[in-house]
């Protein structure tokens, strides 16, 4: 193609006919032009197609995690919750101390369990989105900076549940104890067949200083409680827009 063409500028130059080589060259040109803006075009329809199912294929990872996330969430704040009150449920038998005789009433209720638990979502595709550049794929500019948020948000939320850890790994069970066996409240103790040093209960729940503590974890474990609610709405809020995404 390229000698034909050359032939017929040679054979134009040869007859002397300088005005149809500069119209002929003026439209090979031309001809050039759309032949490159043809390829450029259709490079970037190739190009497309390859990032849309990149795309969609990073919007169904991360909409599989943020579900499981959803779930992981959910079990965490039952539980969180449960612990929230039964520091609210000492708080009242704190208040009505004076009152209650049956030690299994107070022993019941420091027999909960743990104090915090950690969410731990799973963000292997947030992370592999991020670190490819996949994530500046998706269009929605509000689901891109939730996404950037989102481990910041978990970290802020850890910081929380580190405070009631520390809080009620130390002084909180510590003083409980000073007053009590542990394998009269463990649920998981080996041994529960009493102890030869008998628990006192009442005199915990009437020591001002056990008032204070179950009055800071309470504290904390409402504020961590918020933390999660939060958590919750921007994981409901990614996944709406994932799925906004997916139908684009």
């Amino acid at each position: 193609m390229i000698k034909f063409f050359r032939k017929i500028r040679q054979n134009l130059l040869s007859e002397g006919k300088t005005g149809k080589y500069m119209k002929y060259a003026i439209g090979e040109i031309i001809l050039v032009v759309i032949g490159i803006l043809i390829a450029i075009q259709l490079n970037e329809w190739r190009n497309e197609i390859v990032n849309t199912k990149q795309k969609q294929k990073v919007l169904l990872a991360l909409k599989t995690d943020f579900e499981e996330n959803l779930t992981r969430l959910d079990t965490v704040y039952y539980h969180q919750e449960k612990s929230f009150w039964k520091f609210r449920e000492s708080r009242d038998l704190i208040d009505s101390i004076n009152f209650i005789t049956d030690n299994t009433v107070l022993k019941e209720n420091l027999g909960h369990g743990g104090y915090g638990y950690s969410f731990n979502p799973i963000n292997g595709a947030l992370r592999s989105a991020i670190s490819s550049g996949d994530i500046h794929l998706i269009e929605s500019e509000h689901l891109t900076k939730l996404l950037f948020s989102w481990e910041d948000l978990i970290i802020d939320s850890n910081e929380e549940v580190e405070l009631l850890r520390d809080y009620g790994a130390d002084p909180y069970v510590r003083l409980i104890h000073s007053y009590t066996q542990a394998r009269e409240i463990g649920k998981k103790s080996p041994n529960r067949n009493g102890s030869k040093h008998p628990s006192n209960f009442v005199g915990l729940f009437n020591n001002p200083l056990f008032e204070n503590y179950n009055q800071q974890m309470y504290y904390y474990s409402y504020q961590y409680m918020n933390e999660l609610k939060v958590i919750r709405i921007n994981n409901l809020e990614i996944i709406e827009l994932i799925e906004q995404e997916l139908k684009k």
